[in-house]
């Protein structure tokens, strides 16, 4: 496969996480505060978010290890690509936020399997999967910062 057909896939990908997030942010949230039963949908929701993730994470780990020419460049001289800005997001910064946000993710959905209580589950698939949106948004190339992509690609 192309290099950028890995990237197209990537950035598209993206939004298949945001959205199944944010309405398995939205089922958690409403069922926590809204004290209403855990359903079908709702794990259903938490493992379209997860399982997302964990492809959009694969997809993204073989642009870091083997196509991207950013990463690949960054390293071939880390140290030089610590003192920039720009390869240090791509090379350290995106990767380890994502790393964490798909573990959080993944614990997330593990609570929220095992609860005892549809409170529990609900409790559990909010705040996980808060932390989790927060980092992925923080570590997301907007294309207002210095290393931004475009938000679609095409």
């Amino acid at each position: 496969m192309h290099e950028t057909t890995f990237f197209l896939i990537h950035s598209v990908l993206r939004w298949l996480v945001l959205v199944s997030a944010a309405v398995a942010l939205f089922r958690a949230y409403s069922g926590w505060f809204g004290k209403k039963a855990w359903s079908e949908s709702d794990r259903r929701w938490n493992v379209i978010f997860a399982h997302s993730m964990t492809t959009q994470f694969l997809i993204g780990l073989a642009l870091y290890l083997f196509i991207s020419p950013i990463t690949t460049g960054a390293f071939s001289n880390f140290g030089a690509a610590m003192k920039d800005r720009v390869m240090r997001f791509w090379a350290v910064e995106h990767i380890f936020a994502m790393v964490v946000a798909l573990a959080l993710t993944h614990i997330g959905n593990a609570r929220a399997r095992k609860g005892t209580t549809d409170e529990a589950k609900h409790k559990a698939a909010a705040i996980f999967f808060t932390l989790a949106v927060l980092l992925i948004l923080a570590s997301i190339p907007w294309p207002f910062l210095s290393y931004g992509r475009p938000l679609f690609p095409w």
